[in-house]
Parts: structure tokens; C-alpha cells; sequence
């Protein structure tokens, strides 16, 4: 029996919850019943190819015409939103899988799938748009060999280690619902997918090691590259605390990207939200806020910069503005913990993720201060661009979530699943796939509800 259909097995929790059966998260299921191919995904498709068409202008043409750049300013948009503010929220599978796995708060396995391929496409499109800036990507191979690495550069240590991760651990992680899939669907392929198996659980150590290793490097980097900046980055940023502030807010932004993803999902879906799995996220997440709060307001207190907060300036407006919207973000969110209303803790997470996002983009472009009169406004072809390949991660995430199963869902949802492909696929052997789950066989002569379910998705 594969791992994938293990993954997806009956789950059990090895303490009481408040969640019962009807809401519980045991096991994970694709969007089914909901086609890929409809408007709104053709649209992303479409601003994908118009993204991939200026890309192949600005090789041509270079920075310049196609930019709004300029020698002042020489980090436009898709390095400083595409990869300093999108791989943060893509964050997951670090932040997720720390608190998961290390730390043995088992009761957040359930978003491990969706943590994982959101951070594979938030990284995938962030590389994509580094080698754009940086131009000339068929020297990108340059990477793979050491002795060509500048080792005294943060900037290519973001670039080595965020290329690993991608390549490596994030993209073999993200096989076992692929795998899965073809595992239940291609009969043919099933031993080449258990061997395939057995060599990757052997490996997961090393993989798991580089997974926890790399983004905690590169994040912090990150920050690091700010801090060489020096008085060119206004001091309400500038601290030394600047690469553990920059690491804090990709973990509780990317908490608020898996899990607010996850909830969204379920709205639009209509599938049952478990609240055991979703208040622990928000808990862990209140904390890592507020904990993210003293430490900023400790390094401004340190380098004696918190004065500077109460000018009647710009830079303050965007201070106040930033830590409004994280602080109040946190503040919904432990409310929600009381009043139990996903509401609340859906908005607690969009305050927080922006607030984050705001923090993370403004040391490199709306508190930079390279000069005198200099000035940074992304041309329209930057924009689109920006915008097509952060469009691809989300046309690439409906196609994964409704093709494989990602989203975590009841044991009935579940049961709605084999039912509905015993309609569409009848050619697979759904017996012996319910003999794995240790479901009731009586669910496969249910047609009036795998009719029914299919009719009411389509409506």
C-alpha cells in the first residue's frame, strides 16, 4: 500500500476535542465536482501569457525601457513585493510544519497540505520573477555549481537558498498527493510508485532538515540585506533586530495565508470547518504576533528610534498604519477564540497578513531613502508582470486543489468523494480503495447521492 493512501487513512486524535464527526477533519479530498476549466480561470491563464510575453520583451529590450528602475533605486516590485513580501506569505510550510511537527501541535497536520503548496508556488513564482530582474536566465544553471557562489553576498545566499528549497524539499513534499492520485488511477503505475516511495521515505530525514534549515536562512537574510542599507532605511526599520523581525512576520503571515486560504476554501466549497484545528492556528498565531510586537518596540527602544514615531510625517503614518493592522489583526483573532466565529478570525487573519506585508515591503521601497528627490513608481509593464505570475501560483493552486486532494475534510465529505467518482470514473476499483479507508460498502450503491451532489455543484 503506497504512503499516499496511508496520508489520507483514518486520522485519530490522540486527545478529546470539541469536534465531532460532522465537522472533524480526518481526512483530505479535492475540490470535486467543480470544473477546472471556467472564467476566472481562464482570465489567470490569459494575464499568465500576457506576463510571459513582456518577460520576453524585457529581455530583449532590458531594464530600462521596460522598468521603472533606476540607478537610485535598482530593487523594483519584483523583487521587493514578488519575493520579499509573496514568499513570506508562502511561509507555511516552514512556520506550519515547525509548530506541527517540533513543537507536537498535532492538531494543525490537517493544513500541512494546503501549507505546503502554497509555499511551492509562492516560491516557484518568486524565483521566476528573481531571474527576471536579475535578466540572462540561461546562466540561472550557474546555481547548481559552489565554486562559482559569491560567499560574501546575502543576496546570493537568499537566491542559492531559495532555490534549493524550491527545487528540493518543497517540490518532493508535494509529490504525495500527486502520487496519490495516480496511485488510485493508473493501476499500471502502482509499483513504480511504491518503489518510487520507499526511496523517498528514506530520504525524508535530509529533506525534512533542509525544509526547517533553508527558510529560516533566507528569511532572515532577507532582513539582513535591509540592514546593510545603513541611514539609507528610515530608523523606524533600521535595528539590528531587523532579520528576526523579518523571519517573525513571515510566520505569522504565513499562518494567516494556510489558514485563511483554508477557510476561504471551505466558504466557497461549502465544506465543514473543523474549529479544534482552526483555533489552535489562531492561537499560535495571537502569540507569534503580539511576541513579533515587543520585540519591535524592544529594538527601536534599543537603537533609541521609537521617538521618531510620533513625528507628523510620512514614515510615521506608515508605522502606526502597520502596527494597527497586525495588533488589531491579533486582537480579532483571540476574540475569536471566544466567540467561535470564523468570521472574526478570517478578518483577524486578512488585518494581520496585511500589516505583515505592509512591514516587509516598506524598508525596501517607501522607507528607502537612497538620495535626495529620488523616486521609484513601477511602470505598467512591471505591474503586469508582477501581476501574471502571481496570477500563475493561483491558477496553479485551483488546478492543484481541484485535481488533487488537498483541502482537509470530514469523513463524510470524504464519503461524498468516492461516491461522486463512482459515477465519473467507474473504471477505477473504488472497493479496493474503500478497503484502505475502512468505509462502509453500502455507499457505493448511493447513486441518488452522487447524482444529487453532482447536480447541486453544478447549479
Amino acid at each position: 500500500m503506497s504512503t499516499a493512501s496511508t496520508n489520507n487513512g483514518p486520522a485519530t486524535r490522540p486527545f478529546k476535542t470539541s469536534a465531532d464527526a460532522r465537522t472533524r477533519w480526518e481526512r483530505f479530498v479535492p475540490a470535486f465536482g467543480f470544473p477546472i476549466l471556467n472564467r476566472f480561470f481562464l482570465l489567470l491563464v490569459s494575464l499568465t501569457l500576457l506576463a510571459l510575453l513582456l518577460t520576453g520583451y524585457r529581455e530583449i529590450a532590458g531594464l530600462g525601457p521596460a522598468s521603472g528602475m533606476n540607478d537610485k533605486f535598482g530593487w523594483g516590485i519584483w523583487k521587493t513585493f514578488n519575493v520579499v513580501v509573496l514568499t513570506a506569505l508562502g511561509s507555511g510550510a516552514f512556520s506550519v510544519g515547525v509548530c506541527a511537527w517540533v513543537f507536537r501541535r498535532r492538531l494543525l497536520f490537517p493544513l500541512m497540505r494546503m501549507a505546503l503548496l502554497t509555499s511551492m508556488l509562492a516560491y516557484v513564482c518568486g524565483l521566476c520573477l528573481l531571474g527576471v530582474d536579475v535578466g540572462r536566465p540561461w546562466n540561472f544553471y550557474w546555481v547548481l555549481f559552489p565554486w562559482r557562489w559569491n560567499l560574501h553576498s546575502p543576496m546570493a545566499e537568499v537566491a542559492i537558498c531559495m532555490s534549493i528549497y524550491a527545487t528540493v524539499p518543497l517540490l518532493i513534499e508535494n509529490l504525495t498527493p500527486i502520487l496519490e492520485r495516480l496511485w488510485y488511477l493508473n493501476v499500471p503505475l502502482r509499483p513504480a510508485i511504491e518503489t518510487l516511495e520507499h526511496v523517498l521515505h528514506k530520504c525524508f530525514p535530509f529533506i525534512i532538515s533542509l525544509a526547517y534549515l533553508l527558510p529560516a536562512m533566507h528569511q532572515s537574510s532577507l532582513g539582513a540585506l535591509m540592514l546593510l542599507a545603513g541611514p539609507r532605511v528610515h530608523p523606524l526599520w533600521q535595528t539590528p533586530l531587523l532579520p528576526l523581525l523579518y523571519l517573525g512576520a513571515a510566520a505569522f503571515m504565513s499562518f494567516g495565508c494556510v489558514a485563511g486560504t483554508t477557510m476561504l476554501c471551505c466558504v466557497f466549497w461549502r465544506r465543514a470547518m473543523d474549529m479544534d484545528v482552526l483555533n489552535e492556528a489562531a492561537r499560535i498565531s495571537s502569540w507569534i504576533i503580539f511576541g513579533w510586537i515587543a520585540v519591535r518596540i524592544l529594538g527601536l527602544l534599543v537603537v533609541g528610534s521609537l521617538g521618531t514615531a510620533f513625528h507628523l510625517n510620512e514614515f510615521a503614518g506608515i508605522f502606526w498604519t502597520e502596527m494597527f493592522l497586525i495588533g488589531y489583526g491579533g486582537w480579532l483573532l483571540r476574540g475569536s477564540l471566544k466567540d467561535q466565529k470564523w468570521q472574526s478570525m478570517w478578518l483577524g487573519y486578512l488585518f494581520s497578513t496585511l500589516g505583515g506585508m505592509l512591514y516587509r515591503f516598506t524598508p525596501t521601497t517607501l522607507a528607502y531613502m537612497p538620495g535626495p528627490k529620488a523616486i521609484y513608481f513601477p511602470s505598467t509593464i512591471e505591474l503586469l508582470v508582477a501581476i501574471g505570475f502571481a496570477t500563475a501560483g493561483i491558477a496553479g493552486f485551483l488546478l492543484m486543489v481541484k485535481a488533487c486532494a488537498i483541502l482537509p475534510a470530514t469523513l463524510q465529505e470524504w464519503r461524498d468523494m468516492t461516491s461522486y467518482f463512482t459515477v465519473h470514473e467507474p473504471f477505477v476499483m473504488w472497493k479496493q480503495y474503500l478497503n484502505f479507508g475502512f468505509v462502509d460498502y453500502k455507499i457505493l450503491d448511493n447513486a441518488d447521492l452522487s447524482r444529487s451532489y453532482v447536480k447541486t455543484n453544478h447549479d
